[in-house]
């Protein structure tokens, strides 16, 4: 049988939207453990095991729509971290930023908005919550699985899923002894990873794994200024789970994990030149895979722990299950101002964040006339996020001046939520699954921004009045309360808030089974994010400095979904179709500021709807071709205030606005198409041919709608051959991504000074050529 079949391909993980309840046996499982393998179905389909609705469940059973990537795919495909699953999962984007990555399901995302910014999209990695992006920069390793849930997931993933929620499930001890070893190169950028687990039983009821990588991957920009290749990172990451069953009710697993992440340099270059023109050698603004940054200093760092614990006890009518989790991060980053020759300064960040997580649940076994899940969940986060903005007007064309302003917050947040959900087993072909989680969230945030001189430390920096009056004018705006004829207004703004969010986030769910194995469902879904604080602004308009308005608060967003689906499976065969509304109420966006910095504010109100679909076919013995496919529509309905290029009432809240205009980062249309065949050549050994390729149209980034931060459409083609050992030993692949070698923009806005020096954009990785050996055992 042709391994990867358990996961639909190994090009295109598997879509399905499900909509029965749990077979009978079925227990909860925390995510954090390990769903078992499949049971083979000779030259079909098989099943697919998940836990997204925290019990175990076939994908096809499950009434939601998630895409499911197993570790071989991940392998095969070069999936190694959370931003690099953008094209391989319909209607998922993964982009950079310069602060954060960007994530987005279904047209809703965070944006790339300040660093204490929770993510739309809940991620969950063993069972617990990491929504601050830094959680999960990480590349992924020794992963059993890839779950990614679509639409508003609130009653059973926290308040904060609000567009869906990532899965991560990593692999843990097995009750024998095997592992794997495994060394790749990748040729066009000198990139290169080692990669190793095992797995060691330690008597009848005890084992252990550890797994560790540690991966390079090469720099694929050219600095024209300083002649280095930027984007290139260097990781190392280890981790050890002990896992302890004494008896066949009782299971706990215990994990830690240590992780380092070194990025040199960033992929940021103009796309278009403003009224200041450079040798073209150096910069002519086209776009592709040089950038002309004056220095080399940009850097992101960061250094994670985390630990879990996940308990499942076995109660006989239901199964008590507990997840524990201790998450620490220590980030730091340099980002250059600006993106060509000429000095304008740079952006230092420093981050500590801590987090508890501690969720229990009971879930009821089997499948009965009501079957039922309950839990309460609460997690506490302190964060201190110091950053400092250093100003050289020499690019202005003042040489010897500059300017400098320190930001500083420390923000604490409590979180406390009761869910629960019930299915109604009408018949053995209708079901009603109906749910509901109430949170309450407090946010209590200490803020400075301050004046300084350039150079001075992220904290312990010394007041400079030179600062106030450089950076309270055009066209940074900074320390809007500064009056040059008022002394009391020479001094930094310090200020103390503290919020409290409350929601309450029902769904349901109506589900019906024909026979021959077609099946539909409706499901209505909402969801809830809660607001939060502008750690980057330095405007200093707050009511504490004497404003009416303020802008270092924003709003909860909401989310109201409603989806149908339907979806075929056979032995050969598995198709999905999905169609879906949301509506969303107060939308969380990010805008860039003139000063570079961004901001985060709500829009009033937008729509995002779609279809979405894929098929997996077994056209013979061993060739399997898939395909997906989605398209979205996704636009503001109201967004007053907003400055859209070309209004002659930018900015005018009473008239300005970015109704109808598209949301940040989404294309409207994306799909792939790819092909597997395996041909045996002896018992042990086959040949493994896989293509695939992928078109994406084009996105716009920037409430502005500026066309040029609008991103244009691309196609990629991935190629890749394997000799393996059937069922396990070597795997010796060579493999190709982005064949054509195109240059294609990511995150999009404008440079500091645009009028001046134009737009840029991130860069995605060029054609990338990988030489791997594995070895099972």
């Amino acid at each position: 049988m042709m391994r990867g079949l358990a996961a639909c391909t190994a090009l295109v993980p598997a879509v399905c939207f499900a909509q029965t309840a749990p077979t009978a046996g079925q227990t909860d499982v925390p995510a954090a453990t390990p769903a078992p393998a499949p049971a083979a179905t000779g030259d079909g389909l098989e099943d697919i095991i998940v836990t997204a609705q925290r019990r175990q469940q076939t994908l096809q059973d499950v009434p939601v729509a998630v895409a499911v990537l197993g570790g071989p795919e991940l392998t095969a495909q070069h999936i190694t971290s959370v931003e690099t699953l953008g094209t391989a999962v319909p209607n998922l984007v993964v982009q950079r930023s310069p602060f954060q990555p960007y994530v987005a399901i279904r047209g809703l995302g965070s944006g790339a908005g300040g660093r204490a910014f929770e993510q739309s999209v809940a991620t969950y990695v063993d069972g617990i919550y990491s929504g601050r992006a830094n959680q999960f920069l990480n590349p992924f390793f020794d992963v059993e699985r890839v779950e990614v849930v679509r639409g508003p997931q609130s009653v059973l993933f926290g308040v904060n899923a609000n567009a869906g929620a990532i899965n991560i499930v990593n692999k843990k001890p097995g009750t024998v002894f095997e592992g794997y070893a495994s060394a790749g190169y990748e040729a066009a950028y000198g990139g290169y990873n080692f990669e190793g687990g095992v797995s060691v039983p330690l008597g009848q009821t005890f084992g252990v794994r550890i797994a560790g990588r540690i991966n390079r991957d090469g720099g694929y920009v050219h600095n024209t200024v300083t002649g280095k290749d930027d984007g290139g990172a260097d990781s190392e990451l280890g981790r050890i789970i002990a896992s302890w069953r004494p008896t066949s009710d009782l299971r706990a697993d215990l994990s830690y994990e240590h992780g380092h992440k070194l990025v040199h340099g960033s992929t940021f270059q103009l796309t278009s030149l403003g009224a200041v023109t450079f040798p073209p050698a150096i910069e002519d603004g086209v776009f592709d895979f040089r950038k002309s940054a004056p220095d080399d200093r940009g850097f992101t760092r960061l250094t994670s722990d985390n630990v879990s614990l996940n308990l499942s006890y076995n109660l006989g009518g239901a199964t008590l299950a507990s997840s524990t989790g201790y998450s620490t991060f220590d980030f730091s980053q340099y980002v250059q101002g600006s993106n060509h020759p000429a000095q304008i300064g740079g952006a230092r960040a420093a981050e500590a964040f801590k987090q508890i997580y501690q969720e229990i649940r009971l879930t009821s076994n089997g499948k009965h006339f009501i079957d039922y899940i309950l839990g309460a969940t609460y997690y506490h986060q302190k964060d201190a996020i110091d950053q400092g903005t250093d100003i050289d007007f020499v690019g202005f064309g003042v040489p010897g001046l500059t300017a400098a302003v320190r930001n500083n917050l420390l923000q604490t947040t409590n979180g406390y939520s009761a869910f629960a959900q019930g299915t109604v087993n009408f018949t053995d072909k209708l079901n009603l699954v109906v749910g509901g989680r109430f949170s309450s969230i407090r946010k209590d945030g200490d803020y400075v921004i301050a004046p300084t001189s350039s150079g001075q430390p992220l904290t312990g920096y010394q007041f400079d009045p030179t600062s106030l009056f450089v950076l309270a004018g055009p066209p940074f705006g900074f320390f809007q309360y500064f009056n040059p004829a008022d002394p009391a207004t020479y001094r930094a703004s310090a200020i103390s808030r503290s919020r409290t969010f409350r929601s309450f986030n029902p769904s349901a769910s109506l589900n019906y089974k024909f026979d021959r194995g077609l099946s539909v469902y409706g499901s209505y879904t909402t969801g809830t994010k809660a607001g939060g604080y502008n750690d980057q602004d330095k405007s200093g308009i707050y009511r504490e400095n004497g404003f009416a308005s303020d802008v270092f608060e924003y709003a909860s967003e909401r989310a109201y979904n409603f989806e149908v689906g339907l979806k075929y499976s056979s032995r050969s065969l598995r198709l999905n179709l999905a169609a879906f509304r949301t509506k969303y109420k107060n939308l969380q966006v990010s805008i860039s500021l003139p000063s570079g910095a961004l901001q985060t504010t709500n829009a009033a109100s937008a729509t995002s709807k779609g279809i979405e679909g894929d098929a997996t076919w077994i056209l013979m013995r061993g060739l399997t071709l898939s395909a997906n496919a989605a398209y979205i529509h996704a636009r503001y309905d109201d967004y007053p205030g907003a400055c859209v290029v070309g209004d002659p009432n930018c900015g005018d809240p009473a008239t300005g606005n970015a109704r109808g205009g598209r949301l940040d980062g989404i294309p409207d249309f994306s799909g792939s198409v790819s092909l597997g065949y395996n041909v045996p050549l002896n018992a042990k050994w086959e040949l493994r041919f896989s293509g695939r390729g992928y078109h994406q149209s084009g996105a716009q980034y920037q409430s502005a709608q500026n066309p040029l931060d609008r991103t244009p459409g691309y196609e990629l083609f991935d190629a890749s051959v394997a000799l393996a050992q059937i069922r396990s030993g070597l795997n010796l692949s060579v493999s190709a991504k982005n064949l054509a070698n195109k240059a294609i923009r990511g995150f999009s806005a404008p440079s500091v000074g645009d009028a001046l020096y134009g737009h840029y954009s991130a860069t995605l990785p060029g054609r990338q050529v990988f030489i791997d050996l594995r070895y099972e055992f």
